[in-house]
């Protein structure tokens, strides 16, 4: 609660919600060194490295491989005063897990922004919870050809989500940490209704790829993120333009002219215990089927018996929906949108 702790904790919110902004505030770097403001750099340095880097930006493909070095970042202390920031709580049930065990850590709900990610590292709290145990991250491809996006996200350990990249990780010897909601429910989230909705019904991508590799599932719940950013939905013709580059068609606002999340209520994150998962491959229908249940079932004991304690009023709900009725209810909502602004 002091002045350097409290400049700590909004520096790195900042830092964490803000990285959609690096590329415009380097644009405006670039012509501040330009020969048309301080004269820093002449325009065959300026151009020659603009050229550099979006050459590498389409050549250079670490997130097909290894990633980058990221334990410095995603366990690090930005993450711990993220968590501070929000006067967050996370709740671990039952006994540590194995280190040596091998596990994927599914989280949700995605949330506009998914800040629930910070619940994934830290110095403090992931090491008392989660001790000798790290996770990568799996990300949607798109994210490493967007400048700024790309540095942040394998900085934080991130890479490209397909099976393959994933599987390599695994053979590695890495954990992995998902949010399968993805995109489409990322566009359900709604602060003012009370009904959460995850896209959970027939999306089994996940636990196939767990059960291949005998992985047990540690699910997770974020209580208060749909709260702690306002949300704009675009028109329901942008959303389908934006829908094969896999973005979002819901934007974001925060604090002030920033992605800094509002301060009530504190966010809150529960950890299950881990769904032990007996390896088969090829994997039985059947057994999928009832895992990717324990995942649901797990998931809504969580949020029936946390929500009280987290600010969610007795009246509100958990609701598991297929993609596709995501995404006619996100097109129905951006419609519904539209009239409202018209």
């Amino acid at each position: 609660k002091t002045f350097p702790g409290n400049a700590l904790q909004v520096t790195a919110e900042l830092l964490f919600t803000s990285y959609f902004f690096w590329w415009p505030v380097c644009t405006l770097l670039w012509f501040a060194l330009s020969p048309w403001a301080l004269g820093v750099c002449s325009w065959r340095v300026l151009w020659g490295f603009s050229l550099a880097y979006f050459t590498q930006l389409v050549a250079y493909r670490p997130h097909l491989n290894k990633g980058w070095p990221f334990h410095w970042m995603l366990y690090g202390p930005l993450v711990d005063y993220v968590l501070c920031y929000h006067d967050a709580t996370v709740i671990r049930e039952g006994p540590a897990p194995a280190a040596e065990g091998r596990y994927l850590f599914a989280m949700y709900p995605h949330g506009v922004y998914g800040i629930c990610r910070a619940f994934s590292g830290g110095v403090g709290a992931w090491h008392e919870l989660f001790p000798g145990i790290a996770a990568r991250w799996g990300s949607f491809g798109g994210a490493f050809f967007l400048p700024g996006i790309r540095e942040f996200s394998l900085f934080a350990g991130c890479i490209d989500a397909s099976k393959p990249i994933l599987e390599r990780a695994i053979r590695r010897g890495e954990n992995i940490s998902l949010l399968p909601g993805g995109i489409d429910e990322m566009n359900l989230t709604d602060g003012q209704s009370k009904d959460t909705k995850l896209v959970m019904v027939d999306r089994k991508g996940f636990v196939k790829l767990a059960i291949e590799n005998g992985m047990d599932i540690v699910p997770g719940f974020c209580f208060g993120e749909k709260w702690i950013h306002k949300t704009v939905r675009l028109p329901g013709f942008i959303q389908r333009l934006l829908r094969p580059l896999r973005l979002s068609g819901t934007l974001l606002r925060g604090r002030g002219p920033t992605f800094m999340g509002f301060l009530n209520p504190p966010l809150g994150f529960v950890w299950g215990r881990p769904i032990k998962v007996k390896q088969q491959k090829p994997v039985q229908e059947d057994y999928l089927s009832e895992v990717h249940g324990a995942v649901m079932e797990a998931v809504k004991d969580i949020f029936e018996r946390y929500k009280a304690r987290f600010g969610y009023s007795e009246d509100e709900l958990l609701t598991f929906v297929s993609p596709t009725q995501a995404k006619e209810e996100a097109l129905h909502n951006a419609k519904a949108a539209s009239k409202k602004t018209s």
